[in-house]
């Protein structure tokens, strides 16, 4: 028999009066109080009675004080021992502390950390099963309020104490505070001094500033500098990951994130060792099972009923380059990465869109096309007027100089945004896509074509007569579009649909036309920094950028674009105020009339042909060359813009105007695609296929208003992701090891990267935080332009001679007279398109289609 409680109800009965038992709670403590001191019965004594003892009903009521209850209104009531430690920790002297600290552990730490122990390794939500893990469990599993909670509710008491061990000040902090309050002196408690030698060693990250300032924390400790709630849960992961290894859930995201992000093997290992990660076998299964996942999201994607466009490109990978001695190992991967993105069918006859009879009744259509077809209409060159009116008010209201002290600057750019011109912009949502991985195929062929085609659909799990029913929309760049279209005319004589490629629908992608625009506006307006101050090379030697101008990287071509763009407008206000000289600019403080009523005076003397052409009969070349760049640049802009906003009416608008500047800059190849679509668009597709056709066009990955990216920038960051960031190291980078493991599920990866990157203290930067800043680049171009007295027309001729490439003639001829280097480049193009291009473009294309029929 266990033993028993020795004074029971009965026996207080009869020792005490019945008027006791009705005091309140507060005199109920004092009297058990006095009976502990008069029968000289220690604190101490009787808690440790409390927890060691064998009687039945006391082992009951200390196991209800142990427990938690998570109905409790306050952390007394949810878990006692917790809520005690702390009165402990705050209320009483050092020495007391230290002595209750070693009591409790003693009387009941092991009995404690057995039981939360259990709790934590048991918890099926701190399980993870890497076989049935899938992309959607796995963005979910990292929850920061819900892993802290389910450590706070399954280990309360370890929760506390190792809070009150990672929030107590030490000397150091005690100085801080000390030399806060105007007390210089070091001298501590124990009387030793913290010298500046010893205060050397300490941990000097600036992320650390907050040392100096305590900060209140959810668990309501006073953390220093470091969130200490991140310390404990990595502290509690690896206790119980030490434990139990089942308990894996934090572990296994983090050990992916290591992963994916170049940990070494050998440090991941070590890793493994101390419980922060899970091992290096484990991840490779992992990513495998979410490369499976992410095929079959693809697939799920294929089967369910909508429409969607499949997108391909290019990704080569040059391979063990260090590896090039006498055997010559290094080699190049040649694979194709491939995407699917579902179309928001919503307003959209879909069985109409991929109907393929209808498709092909319409080839050859285009031989009713005249040249005006490409031509821009009087409708939309007030558009364009329109909108770069409002694009020129916006980037003053955001770059001038003190704009940032209009008082009524934020409204100001809210009405342009609402004035903004638009066309047929899409309903904002979220994009469905699905990455499908990369195929051992190079597509860069007519042969790598025909084989990609017949692999999509197979790893899709779709059959060949399937597949080649219905209408399929592939998307790529202008050389992936061209090997369809060429692939297909080698094929026109083949049995099936499906060899005979007579189901895909291919679009060529918007990126790589702005990618092309930022070459063209390079070739017209790049210019001679020697003979010509208001070209590109001009300011790009002021501003020193480095980078070649045959070969231009988009984003530092763009730059030059803008950062010059906005420097002639600003200068052009200055000639207009009157203003002389950069501070009296900052000093302006223009309403928004007074904004659109200059910006509509820009727009009509110095973006338009016909100034260009008025300051060109004047002699003045210079002139000219500012108003042609405005435009071309206006343009491009108009472009983004379009883009930022998935509006394909502006987008559309635009390739009527780059039709013709293609052509005059020289570049024929996406002079006739621009015209291609423009033609298709009119003569060979249905309304249904249009509509699905523009969706395909844009990618809002977050789902906001002008976070709108073109298809194929979305593929490229995927094609970064898996040739930079997510690639393997050594030996691990093989086509074999991409397809398997690599690629399929990189958004996945990313988002895992960047959710743990936050979690764990590293937070997003707004990107313009990272740039450097360019008000001074403006002020330099727009000093510069002052002194030189441009965006002024002169009374003395400014002649820009066009560079002559020398050459050795058989026979002397009688020298040239010097041409302008100056000219439209649109009314060249249209020239060119004009004098046999057009003819010869629409019968080559009409053949084509039509010999397949």
């Amino acid at each position: 028999m266990p033993p028993r409680i020795k004074y029971n109800n009965a026996f207080w009965k009869d020792k005490l009066e019945s008027e006791l038992e009705k005091l309140d709670s507060e005199a109920k403590y004092h009297l058990i109080f006095s009976l502990l001191i008069f029968l000289g019965v220690t604190i101490a004594q009787f808690l440790n009675f409390i927890f060691s003892s064998a009687v039945q009903e006391v082992k009951s009521r200390a196991g209800i004080f142990m427990g938690y209850r998570e109905g409790g209104n306050t952390e007394l009531d949810r878990f006692a021992p917790g809520a005690i430690y702390q009165l402990w920790h705050t209320n009483f002297p050092k020495k007391v502390q230290q002595r209750l600290h070693e009591h409790i552990i003693q009387s009941c730490a092991e009995e404690i950390a057995v039981e939360e122990s259990t709790r934590v390794t048991s918890t099926p939500d701190l399980k993870i099963r890497i076989k049935g893990l899938t992309m959607v469990s796995i963005r979910e599993l990292l929850s920061p309020s819900a892993i802290a909670q389910r450590y706070r509710e399954c280990a309360p008491f370890t929760w506390n104490f190792l809070s009150v061990w990672t929030t107590s000040k030490n000397r150091y902090r005690k100085d801080t505070e000390r030399k806060q309050r105007g007390e210089h002196s070091t001298t501590l408690e124990t009387g030793a001094e913290l010298s500046d030698e010893s205060l050397s060693d300490w941990d000097d990250d600036p992320n650390l500033d907050g040392l100096r300032l305590p900060k209140q924390t959810r668990s309501g400790y006073l953390a220093y500098g470091r969130n200490s709630t991140l310390v404990l849960i990595a502290v509690i992961t690896m206790l119980a990951y030490t434990n139990n290894t089942g308990t894996n859930a934090l572990n296994v995201v983090l050990g992916l994130f290591f992963k994916i992000n170049g940990t070494s093997s050998r440090v991941l290992s070590m890793l493994s060792n101390i419980g922060l990660s899970v091992s290096g076998r484990t991840i490779e299964r992992l990513k495998e099972t979410l490369s499976e996942d992410a095929i079959n999201v693809a697939i799920e994607l294929a089967r369910a009923g909508g429409t969607f466009g499949t997108i391909f490109d290019n990704i080569d990978i040059y391979n063990a380059k260090h590896q090039q001695r006498v055997h010559n190992k290094n080699h190049m991967i040649h694979a194709t990465n491939v995407a699917l993105i579902g179309v928001d069918s919503e307003g959209i006859d879909v069985e109409a869109a991929e109907d393929l009879p209808t498709k092909l009744n319409l080839r050859g259509k285009r031989k009713a096309a005249t040249f005006h077809d490409i031509l821009p209409t009087l409708e939309d060159d007030k558009h364009m007027a329109k909108a770069a009116t409002n694009m020129i008010s916006n980037l003053i209201a955001r770059n001038c100089p003190g704009s940032a002290k209009w008082p009524t600057r934020k409204a100001m750019l809210e009405m342009l945004q609402k004035d903004m011109p638009q066309d047929r912009p899409l309903p904002v949502k979220k994009t469905v896509t699905a990455p499908l991985g990369v195929f051992d195929i190079n597509e860069g062929s007519k042969n790598g074509i025909v084989k990609l085609m017949q692999a999509i659909p197979g790893r899709l799990g779709q059959t060949v007569t399937g597949w080649a029913s219905k209408v399929r929309f592939k998307l790529g760049d202008w050389l992936s579009i061209i090997n369809v279209r060429r692939a297909r005319n080698d094929r026109h004589d083949d049995i099936t649909p499906m060899h005979r490629l007579e189901y895909i629908e291919e679009l060529s992608q918007v990126f790589h036309f702005a990618l092309n625009a930022t070459h063209m506006i390079m070739r017209t307006h790049f210019g001679n920094a020697v003979t010509d101050p208001t070209s590109l090379a001009a300011h790009k030697g002021l501003l020193g950028r480095t980078w070649d101008a045959a070969k231009p990287n988009y984003a530092a071509a763009k730059s030059l674009i803008r950062h010059s763009l906005i420097a002639r407008l600003l200068h052009i206000v200055m000639i207009f105020k009157g203003f002389k000289k950069w501070s009296e600019l900052e000093e302006w403080r223009p309403t928004l009339e007074d904004l659109n009523s200059v910006a509509e005076r820009i727009q009509a003397e110095f973006a338009t042909a016909t100034a260009a052409e008025s300051a060109k009969a004047k002699g003045d070349d210079y002139m000219a060359h500012d108003i042609y760049f405005i435009r071309d640049a206006l343009i491009f802009l108009e472009f983004e813009q379009g883009v930022s906003h998935a509006d394909a009416g502006r987008v559309l608008r635009v390739l009527k105007y780059w039709c013709f500047a293609f052509r005059g800059a020289g570049q024929h190849n996406y002079a006739r695609e621009c015209a291609d679509i423009l033609l298709r668009w009119q003569y060979e597709t249905t309304p249904a296929m249009r509509a699905v056709l523009e969706r395909l066009w844009f990618v809002n990955r977050l789902g906001k208003p002008g976070r709108w990216i073109a298809a194929d920038l979305y593929l490229e960051h995927l094609n970064y992701w898996v040739k930079r960031v997510f690639i393997a190291s050594g030996n691990g980078v093989t086509v074999e090891y991409i397809i398997k493991k690599g690629s399929a599920p990189v958004e996945a990866f990313r988002d895992i990267s960047h959710l743990v990157a936050n979690f764990f203290g590293d937070p997003d930067r707004e990107r313009r935080s990272k740039e450097v800043k360019f008000q001074e680049d403006l002020r330099v171009l727009v000093e510069e332009m002052e002194r030189k007295k441009l965006q002024k027309l002169s009374a003395t001729h400014r002649f820009i001679a066009a560079t002559v490439k020398p050459s050795k003639p058989k026979k002397p001829k009688k020298p040239q007279p010097l041409k302008s280097a100056i000219f439209d480049v649109q009314v060249v193009g249209a020239e060119i398109w004009q004098n046999g291009s057009f003819s010869e473009f629409c019968p080559t294309r009409q053949c084509n289609e039509s010999h397949q029929q």
